[in-house]
């Protein structure tokens, strides 16, 4: 454990206004804090991970009012335990000296669940926003919260929040400017059953002196809500006052007394660290045990689910004082509850969710199809204006029209038309809320993979991009889940593989045999989840997880997330391609690949009865997928002919597959090696290359022999 230790120097930072601000936003999954970053930040976005850890971190920025804000997107998680790598991360991150303020995001419709998390955050005394969102969804069910009863409990602002719609989002911003600036909320948070002070305009507060030279932001007396039973404060108290003896030790470390005292009662195993580390203060942790057992004995309970149901006896009390139910008429379903409850259906559950994987692909495929199309019939007019003032056999034309520019209008027109309607359609389905259904459907089926449903929504990214879809692995509970997680995922056909199959089989040999393809792709994920079950010590653990109500989808997010998921391969995949079509047009004038497709023809010509030129294609595709259809194009531009002159259809099919299962894409692996080790890595890739020419030989002998 890395123990952080403060370097503030408090009273220099006190004495200047503050323009940078510090922003961390934090709370369960699946409650809008993505969404309510994505409104704040826009495009300024940077996604990379943990220093020294595989956790993503998701940081973006904005000027606004007069400040800079850096944002932090911190995991999901439920609580400041550390049963978890992305809770001991958000735990040491909110009490570092990189956070100024912390938004708490609560779903309005899960006060008890969401608010348990609240409690923690509470007891490390960090300048907090509780931003209470899905407004409009608890509205709907006749349900409404007394705000200023929220904030004289909290004594803190309370600001409602719809974020799919970006009401209540930029007033966060204001609010971390009151507490960081001016260590004061606005005129809503309430003392003592009264305001602090009037109402004042934003721009009014900023140029009065009086405010800029307050005191420190000083974090209000909670002890009437975060009171334990008398047993357990009693054992608090003591552990406090141990702790408070060595002062001294303590105080370069960022975590409050009373927090400490808590996390070392409950066997915190990363706090209990920070006593180890000093031979004066070990003897807290044997006093801490004592404790925890004259409690467990008491109770007839594990310590844990003391602390917890003394917590939720807290929030219940809360929820009864702010909770109001409004008078409504005869009870009617809502459209959403309408279609949770038919989405999540036993039969019509299953039915819904292979319409629309059936649905996306065809939406794909059209779409892309057409300005494919378009896109290629421009090329082709360009090119006769080209040839008839420069002719067709002209060196330099060869090289940089049909090699470079040939490139390029191949990745728009083989490529990108596929890949910006599949991320368009992803991205609705997830703001939207479908793809947490989807994993309670699929839950049963995948525990006999050895992972349970939460898989699915990694594996349904994967046909984006297996990069982040493995990365998103990260949310199994154990190590094995992973492993198998990353496995299934890695063998999910991405967009790139999509605009090989749809550009090349789906085009010239038709849709069925699109539909075959991605059947025999499933098959051999599903073989391989069963394999990896048995061979895999120890157990799937039970699908936990939250799914909030259905709602409209917010467009602008929708499109953001589009343009960055798709810039990655306008910036990175284009250039590539780019330069590969000059390199492969001088290879082919100068016949530099024939030696390479000799050395590979016993595989690709006799094995799989592919020509001997996509040997070489092959091999490309382990830098990006795309890059085989490209060339394939590209070269029979250079040899005068189309890809129906170059291939015959079942050499068409043969070649996709080969392209869906030979091996992920090399940032795949990658990947894969950093979230587990090289070993495995390897192993996937060497396994996957198995089945790929397994399976393109089989039907290639199969057909020769009909």
């Amino acid at each position: 454990m890395h123990i952080h230790k403060s370097k503030k120097k408090q009273d220099k930072k006190n004495k200047k206004v503050k323009d940078i601000i510090n922003i961390a936003l934090a709370g369960n999954a699946n409650v809008g804090k993505s969404v309510i970053f994505n409104q704040l930040t826009g495009l300024s976005q940077t996604i990379g991970n943990w220093p020294g850890k595989t956790v993503e971190k998701m940081e973006g920025h904005l000027n606004s009012l007069g400040y800079r804000f850096n944002i932090v997107d911190l995991p999901g998680i439920y609580s400041l335990s550390t049963y978890s790598l992305e809770e001991i991360i958000s735990r040491e991150y909110i009490v570092s000296e990189e956070v100024d303020v912390i938004i708490n995001v609560i779903d309005a419709t899960n006060l008890e669940r969401n608010l348990f998390f609240t409690f923690q955050l509470l007891e490390l005394k960090v300048p907090m926003i509780l931003a209470i969102n899905q407004m409009d969804i608890l509205r709907k069910r006749n349900l409404k919260l007394n705000f200023e009863r929220l904030e004289e409990i909290f004594k803190l602002p309370v600001i409602p929040v719809v974020a799919v719609h970006g009401t209540g989002v930029y007033q966060l911003l204001e609010e971390a400017i009151e507490l960081v600036v001016y260590h004061q909320p606005t005129s809503n948070y309430i003392q003592d059953g009264k305001k602090i002070h009037e109402q004042l305009s934003y721009n009014d507060k900023k140029v009065n002196n009086n405010l800029s030279t307050k005191e420190p932001f000083h974090f209000p007396d909670l002890s009437s809500i975060l009171k334990y039973g008398k047993e357990v404060e009693t054992r608090i108290y003591e552990l406090i006052r141990n702790i408070d003896i060595h002062s001294e030790y303590f105080s370069t470390f960022n975590y409050p007394s009373r927090f400490l005292a808590i996390k070392i009662l409950e066997n915190d195993e990363e706090i209990e660290k920070i006593f180890k580390a000093d031979q004066k203060t070990t003897y807290i942790i044997n006093l801490a045990e004592n404790y925890r057992k004259e409690l467990e004995e008491l109770h007839g309970e594990d310590i844990s689910t003391i602390i917890s149901s003394e917590i939720y006896t807290n929030i219940h009390k809360i929820i009864e004082k702010v909770v109001i139910i409004k008078a409504r008429g005869e009870k009617k379903l809502v459209w959403a509850e309408k279609l949770d409850h038919l989405t999540t259906h036993s039969f019509w559950g299953y039915i819904i969710l292979i319409l629309i994987l059936i649905g996306i692909y065809f939406f794909t495929f059209l779409i892309g199809g057409f300005f494919g199309g378009l896109i290629e019939d421009f090329f082709e007019v360009l090119s006769n204006i080209i040839y008839s003032i420069y002719g067709e056999d002209d060196l330099w034309v060869k090289i940089f029209w049909e090699g470079g520019l040939g490139g390029f209008f191949g990745g728009l027109s083989g490529v990108l038309v596929y890949v910006i309607p599949f991320f368009l359609i992803i991205e609705f389905l997830q703001d939207s809320g479908y793809l947490p259904r989807a994993a309670y459907l699929m839950d049963r089926f995948m525990h006999s993979l050895g992972v349970h449903g939460k898989t699915i929504i990694p594996m349904i990214l994967g046909f984006g991009c297996n990069v982040p879809a493995c990365t998103g692995c990260r949310i199994m509970e154990t190590e094995r889940e992973k492993k198998i997680s990353i496995a299934l995922t890695s063998l999910i056909p991405c967009s790139a593989v999509m605009a090989v199959v749809l550009g090349l089989v789906g085009r010239y040999v038709g849709i069925t045999w699109v539909l075959i393809l991605f059947a025999i792709n499933f098959i051999v994920i599903i073989i391989t989840g069963k394999i990896l079950n048995k061979i895999l010590p120890g157990q799937c653990t039970e699908l936990i997880m939250e799914v909030h109500q259905y709602r409209i989808p917010n467009y602008s997010v929708i499109l953001k997330q589009t343009w960055i998921r798709t810039k990655e391969f306008i910036y990175k995949a284009l250039p590539i391609i780019i330069i590969t079509g000059f390199l492969l047009e001088i290879f082919f004038i100068f016949r530099l690949l024939d030696p390479i497709n000799f050395i590979l023809s016993p595989i690709t010509v006799y094995w799989l009865g592919l020509p001997a030129i996509t040997g070489i294609f092959l091999i490309y595709g382990i830098l990006r997928k795309e890059l085989t259809l490209v060339l394939l194009a590209l070269l029979a531009n250079s040899m005068g002919t189309t890809l129906l002159g170059l291939l015959t259809p079942l050499q068409m099919i043969i070649f996709s597959l080969v392209s869906m299962l030979y091996i992920p894409c090399f940032a795949t692996i990658v990947l894969i090696a950093k979230e587990t080790n090289w070993k495995y890595a390897l192993q996937i890739a060497g396994l996957e290359i198995g089945i790929a020419l397994l399976i393109g030989g089989i039907i290639n002998w199969v057909f020769f022999f009909i």
